[in-house]
């Protein structure tokens, strides 16, 4: 006869009410672990600087992480100081066997967690992934004619797609035209370089606007008609572009229109101005609690200014991570200026503002 020990049953839901999945991935953490039950954690194993204020970043996930596709984003999340922060960035590489993962980040001025990424962050230390996410992608398979149009680090994605084409020995036709302050700024030269003189289907056109040492044939200045007059087809080209705000209006007013298909896909979040000195009263049910917010400002930024701070990410409307149930009140899309009324709406709350009175669930 054997035995076998058995908890009570009330003891049984004891423990499972307190060892929950976060406390595990608590204590795997403190313990220097990389497993977990729910969260992405990557530990990095290579990194090197693509420019003097570039760095990519190679890291090994464990089995949390689902994948991505060439183009795709993901949140980043690094304690610094103590304080959490998430940030969005691209992949640079395409997806490999290796089951390794890079990204390349840029500095940007008073950026807490570009700057962290580039000047500190080491081989062997531990950043936290979201899931992939994003839609400037080759879904379809890869159109038979591109062009693609990079800003400073708008490039990551699409090398992340130009690599992935590289894979499969160039199949499309690329023109591939990067804007960047001087030839040192150019994120990935070199490889583009080699990329251009190995393929002849893809051609690499830099354009600088503050180069002093230009070379014949260097186009200068920022997006304008004459840098896209070479290319007689447009209208049979689908076009990808990443780069920020400005610099993606600028392209969109010159080739969307000619273009066969546009594909964008800003990469800094844009400034809202509030459409009056009103406010709302925001009644945020979780909280039990109501809040006075401006009327016409992202719902986000007027929360993180009354000191809550509710899960955010790319700050674009995109990865849906600050998403939260509407249960009253009407809101305006920034980015299209559409109202919602729907009162079982799930709203990113970053490029949505109150019209009225508001309720959400947080």
């Amino acid at each position: 006869m054997s035995s076998q020990f058995v908890l009570p049953s009330f003891v049984g839901r004891v423990v499972k009410s307190v060892v929950t999945p976060s406390v595990i991935d608590f204590w795997a953490a403190e313990l220097g672990l990389d497993s977990r039950v729910e969260r992405t954690v990557c530990r990095v194993v290579a990194r090197w600087m693509e420019t003097a204020d570039t760095v990519t970043l190679v890291v090994k996930p464990n089995r949390n992480f689902s994948g991505f596709k060439a183009g795709q984003h993901v949140n980043l999340s690094v304690e610094i100081d103590g304080i959490r922060h998430t940030r969005s960035y691209s992949f640079s590489e395409a997806p490999a066997a290796t089951g390794l993962l890079a990204i390349t980040v840029k500095k940007v001025p008073n950026g807490r967690v570009s700057n962290y990424l580039v000047d500190r962050v080491s081989v062997g230390d531990r950043i936290e992934l979201g899931q992939a996410f994003g839609d400037m992608t080759f879904a379809q398979g890869a159109p038979e004619k591109i062009v693609m149009l990079a800003a400073g680090s708008g490039v990551t994605p699409l090398m992340s797609l130009l690599r992935e084409l590289a894979q499969q020995q160039m199949p499309s036709d690329v023109v591939f035209m990067f804007w960047a302050r001087t030839r040192a700024d150019l994120i990935f030269r070199t490889e583009l370089e080699v990329l251009a003189a190995q393929y002849p289907q893809l051609r690499l056109v830099p354009i600088y606007e503050h180069e002093t040492e230009l070379q014949a044939g260097d186009l200068t200045g920022r997006p304008c008609a004459e840098h896209f007059a070479d290319i007689a087809d447009m209208n049979e080209r689908t076009v990808y572009a990443c780069g920020p705000t400005g610099f993606m209006n600028a392209v969109q007013t010159l080739v969307a229109d000619q273009a066969q298909v546009f594909h964008a896909e800003a990469f800094t979040p844009p400034v809202f101005v509030p459409s009056s000195t009103e406010t709302v009263r925001v009644f945020l049910k979780k909280s039990n609690k109501h809040v006075d917010l401006p009327q016409g400002m992202p719902l986000l930024d007027a929360l993180e200014a009354q000191g809550i701070k509710p899960n955010s990410g790319c700050r674009m409307g995109i990865c849906n991570t600050c998403a939260c149930g509407k249960s009253g009140g009407v809101t305006r899309n920034l980015l299209t200026q559409e109202l919602d009324v729907d009162d079982t709406a799930s709203l990113r709350i970053c490029v949505n503002a109150a019209v009225g009175d508001l309720t959400l669930d947080l």
